[in-house]
């Protein structure tokens, strides 16, 4: 059984054509199933659970990048697959997966193939692509009891499972530090440009700040604070992906 959950977003009149179209995709592949579209009186937690208590063997999600990042958490525990129909105007997670956009993502969910991710895991909150500390001053990371990481002088870090950096089957996340230079330009001003990156494959770590908590974001919105125990969590997630996924 099916259960398609729609994003709160595309609740709009202009992917009504396109949200039409693919019902009866759906329904031309024998793949027809309960319609769940968020708004502020359901939220993606509730619309999940639901799922699960209706019996569905699969839940496909129907939006952006954002919508699948948020759902890791009340997936992550549970034994459905899960599929995407990428809408919106950020859909990179769902082409590193090979899906394509809109309806011809439908062909993709009838072939069914499917690949078992790592997910990771701050504190208690799941995530697939990354995190994003932006900023940093005074950061030291603690990776794998083994060796640290310190940002004494500004820079950004990432934490990524998935995405342009990060493999979501290979046991590990990847930490990239890119410190901040400013250089001048003709003479007159400053411009603010990365130097070369470091990165770092972990299992675990512990990030802490000097002075006040700092935020650590995912897909925009900050979603916890130093300190933050980071961790892989392997084989996590089934997923419906297409052939032309970016990973083995």
């Amino acid at each position: 059984m099916y259960t398609y959950i729609v994003e709160a977003g595309i609740n709009d009149k202009k992917y009504d054509a396109e949200l039409a179209r693919i019902e009866s995709r759906l329904i031309e592949l024998e793949m027809s199933g309960r319609i769940e579209k968020l708004t502020i009186l359901k939220n993606l937690p509730e619309a999940v659970k639901d799922a699960i208590k209706n019996h569905s063997e699969t839940i496909v999600l129907i939006g952006t990048d954002r919508m699948l990042n948020s759902a890791m958490s009340a997936l992550a525990e549970t034994n459905v697959t899960v599929g995407i129909i990428p809408l919106g105007d950020s859909t990179l997670l769902a082409d590193a997966l090979g899906i394509p956009y809109g309806i011809a993502a439908c062909d993709i969910l009838s072939a069914r193939i499917t690949a078992t991710l790592d997910l990771g895991k701050v504190n208690n909150r799941y995530f697939l692509s990354k995190l994003h500390i932006p900023e940093c001053k005074s950061v030291t990371i603690d990776c794998d009891s083994q060796f640290q990481v310190s940002a004494l002088s500004p820079a950004t870090i990432d934490i990524a499972n998935f995405g342009s950096n990060g493999n979501p089957r290979d046991g590990r996340l990847e930490v990239i530090v890119r410190p901040h230079q400013r250089k001048k330009m003709f003479g007159f001003g400053r411009r603010e440009q990365f130097s070369r990156e470091s990165v770092f494959p972990v299992k675990r770590l512990t990030i802490r700040s000097g002075g006040e908590s700092m935020p650590i974001m995912s897909d925009g919105e900050t979603i916890i604070k130093t300190p933050a125990t980071v961790e892989i969590a392997s084989k996590k997630l089934k997923i419906i992906v297409g052939k032309q996924r970016n990973f083995a």
